[in-house]
């Protein structure tokens, strides 16, 4: 494993990551090591991988100007609160 030292950090900075570390009863490194671990850069996707994706979604949607109507999908979502009220399952098409 990698390891990484870093100079000049704030004290109230650190003083926050040891009372978040100590809250959920876990070390300070633990808690770094898992902020860090969350929250890592996105990566540049691959151009060909990227292509591929485009396609795939293009063929899942029809044609034309409209594309897939979305009306049947913004109504369920009304009339169940985003599923919380028990409505039927997702609308199709």
């Amino acid at each position: 494993m990698a390891q990484a030292l870093i100079r000049k950090l704030n004290e109230n900075t650190l003083a926050a990551y040891r009372a978040s570390a100590e809250a959920k009863g876990r070390s300070l490194e633990a808690e770094l090591r898992e902020v860090l671990e969350r929250n890592q850069p996105m990566r540049p996707k691959d151009p060909d991988y990227l292509e591929a994706l485009s396609k795939r979604l293009r063929a899942t949607t029809l044609d034309g100007p409209g594309g897939t109507d979305s009306t049947p999908h913004i109504r369920w979502a009304r009339d169940t609160n985003h599923g919380k009220l028990g409505g039927a399952g997702k609308p199709t098409g």
